[in-house]
């Protein structure tokens, strides 16, 4: 535990105190940000009204897992998070999508007496006045760990995990290609072009009106490095140039007129373990690069662009149900 506090400290004084280079005239400069109340992991937070939402997650005790209920809230400016009424049922791999006008939660897995993997179809929307989540309807399917977007006012969902017959343990499930928008004026779903390969624990960015779906993994095939982009007005999926490692488990951002990807865990014969690069997409050059590394690797981490930087909340040291973080990074580009 010493050596791995040494080692820790070590390398953020490195990034911190010395910003990291890149190629070319960029400059990464890292810096800590507020550490959560708790350790938690496998989240999905969202920018809404000048804030970051955080709800549920998972935390790891011995090696395996406890649902939290837990909602976190930072403002802009603050030093340290809210801690907001509990969510209405402890869950994970809930999605947060902010509509401006509207909070949304969708899906996740909610533990139950069986396990803690039963998937949700619930659909959850915020009280701006009593601070509360409110059951408002149901998605056509039971979906968890999916990637979201708002496209033309509209909540686009992807991919994920759905449900076969039974529905309380990770074996239950099977990856979807499944593609929904929901109107949240009307209240209704309609269903767009499919995710061209039915994956999980991807990560997604809307930019220049289009929708980068990148990475993620199967329980079958493993992590993949798929790259595919949506066109909302062709309904369409084009393949884009690949993530140069296959990862799953990632969180991504919007950052200027790029697309940085972070994290993601492995498993394999050799071992298992989290990545620490850090890719850059050049949305005008359609390439990646290997721009920096992660002071401290995690997955299973959310991503949001907030307050002039990118923020790097919570996920775990290693892969699996271990060394769950409280960690918040911030990233920024030529400070």
């Amino acid at each position: 535990m010493v050596n791995r506090l040494v080692q820790q400290f070590g390398l953020w004084c490195v990034l911190l105190c010395v910003s990291l280079p890149s190629l070319g005239k960029d400059t990464y400069h890292w810096s800590i940000g507020p550490s959560l109340p708790a350790p938690v992991q496998e989240i999905y937070p969202t920018v809404h009204n000048d804030a970051i939402y955080v709800v549920g997650g998972l935390q790891d005790q011995n090696s395996e897992f406890r649902v939290s209920n837990a909602v976190y809230r930072l403002k802009k400016g603050a030093t340290t998070w809210e801690t907001l009424p509990p969510f209405p049922v402890a869950a994970h791999h809930v999605m947060l999508v902010s509509t401006g006008a509207q909070l949304w939660a969708f899906g996740g897995f909610t533990a139950s007496a069986q396990g803690s993997w039963a998937n949700s179809a619930q659909v959850y929307l915020f009280d701006e006045v009593s601070q509360t989540w409110h059951a408002h309807s149901s998605m056509p399917v039971k979906l968890s760990e999916t990637i979201a977007a708002v496209i033309m006012g509209d909540v686009h969902l992807a991919g994920g995990r759905t449900t076969k017959s039974d529905n309380f343990s990770w074996r239950h499930h099977l990856d979807s290609d499944w593609h929904g928008v929901f109107d949240t004026t009307a209240g209704i779903w309609q269903t767009a072009a499919p995710l061209p390969s039915a994956r999980n624990s991807a990560c997604s960015v809307v930019i220049a009106g289009k929708w980068h779906v990148i990475g993620g993994r199967t329980v079958e095939q493993g992590n993949t490095g798929a790259h595919d982009i949506f066109d909302p007005v062709e309904d369409e999926w084009i393949e884009a140039k690949p993530l140069p490692v296959a990862a799953g488990g990632i969180g991504c951002a919007r950052y200027g007129d790029s697309i940085y990807v972070f994290g993601g865990e492995y498993f394999a014969k050799s071992g298992s373990g989290v990545f620490s690069k850090v890719w850059r997409y050049e949305i005008k050059r359609k390439r990646w690069r290997d721009v920096s590394v992660m002071p401290i690797p995690r997955h299973g981490l959310g991503v949001v662009t907030f307050d002039g930087a990118m923020w790097l909340i919570g996920g775990a040291g290693e892969a699996g149900a271990n060394d769950t973080r409280n960690t918040v990074s911030k990233l920024v580009l030529n400070p």
